[in-house]
């Protein structure tokens, strides 16, 4: 008759598994990968709402430029206007064979008062 073998129990160090440390510096690890993220969002919305406010101001100094450009160049004058909230204001100053025109666009952009300056010359 055989006995039987009785087997000894493994020890705890040769368990396969997480301990609570090794558990926290993951949590610690993913929590900083995520604030990183959340932060660098934000840069980039800011800089997106920026970049739209400018192309808005930019597309409204080209509009007064091909205004003032349809008008005649005797009639042609220096002025000021206010569209959505967005104040414009344009300035012409009149050489030998062209008209020197300068738009000044002032609106806001992240809370911030923001003023762009456009200049073309216009032919006469």
């Amino acid at each position: 008759m055989t006995t039987p073998r009785l087997s000894a129990s493994p020890s705890p160090r040769s368990e396969r598994g997480v301990t609570i440390v090794e558990l926290l510096i993951a949590v610690v690890i993913f929590s900083v990968g995520v604030l990183a993220l959340a932060g660098t969002a934000s840069v980039i919305l800011t800089s997106l709402t920026s970049t739209q406010s400018r192309t808005i101001a930019a597309n409204l100094a080209e509009s007064r430029f091909d205004r003032i450009r349809t008008t005649t160049c005797a009639s042609r004058a220096s002025g000021a206007a206010t569209t959505r909230g967005i104040a414009e204001a344009w300035t012409l100053v009149h050489l030998a064979r062209a008209d020197d025109v300068t738009v000044v666009v002032s609106f806001l952009s992240n809370h911030q008062k923001r003023t762009e300056t456009f200049r073309s010359f216009l032919p006469c």
